[in-house]
């Protein structure tokens, strides 16, 4: 599903009353990196208008993790567990703009070699390649 579906059908899922919450909370700094939407821009505006609004402004995956954010300052966790959920199945990241940190691809890793990042960070394994036989040993911590 394309990303401005995805968060029509999650305004759609919304009352009157909390989509115009969620509007509200568009003119106030979410993240660090997303710029406010001033409230003439929103004014007005109906449930799809308000979805082109946001992708202009923040684009597609800054869209869907400030919708994110404000879902769950208007108490709907639900709504936006499931909008993080169906952005992710679609091929996106939920990486929270505020505490993103992506860290390059190895050239080469060493075996025993520990990655770690901070919360919401984004790390990308080593490929592996050549003989694949024998044993392997992956930790995943949280």
């Amino acid at each position: 599903m394309l990303v401005p579906e995805l968060l029509l059908e999650t305004m759609d899922d919304l009352t009157d009353e909390e989509f115009e919450k969620l509007k509200w909370f568009l003119h106030m700094k979410i993240f660090d990196t997303c710029k406010p939407i001033a409230r003439a821009r929103l004014q007005n505006k109906s449930r799809f208008e308000t979805v082109s609004v946001m992708i202009d402004s923040y684009g597609e995956e800054s869209a869907v993790n400030v919708t994110a954010e404000i879902l769950k300052k208007i108490n709907q966790n639900s709504a936006a567990d499931k909008l993080k959920t169906e952005y992710t199945a679609a091929g996106g990241n939920t990486v929270t703009p505020s505490s993103s940190a992506v860290a390059p691809p190895s050239a080469a890793a060493a075996p025993g070699v520990t990655m770690s990042a901070t919360a919401g960070a984004v790390i990308f394994a080593p490929t592996i390649t050549g003989c694949t036989s024998g044993p392997m040993n992956f930790t995943i911590n949280k």
